[in-house]
């Protein structure tokens, strides 16, 4: 299993920074490295007040649960 990770920082405030694990089905590596940047910029649109810091595709980890 890959899961795209998107980690994005507020403008006003660089230091606050929160990881986006959005959920989309069956990605390959490859796929995951094209949809992730199509995802980052969907969110970017409904974000403005948040820049994209970066972004990474993780295979075969266990999703973590919400606290």
């Amino acid at each position: 299993m890959t899961e795209l990770v998107l980690v994005f920082c507020l403008m006003s405030s660089p230091g606050a920074c929160r990881e986006e694990r959005p959920v989309l089905a069956d990605l390959s590596p490859m796929g995951c490295m094209i949809k992730g940047q199509l995802v980052a910029q969907e969110w970017l649109a409904d974000h403005p007040k948040w820049t994209l810091s970066g972004w990474r595709c993780e295979q075969n980890l266990p999703r973590r649960r919400a606290s």
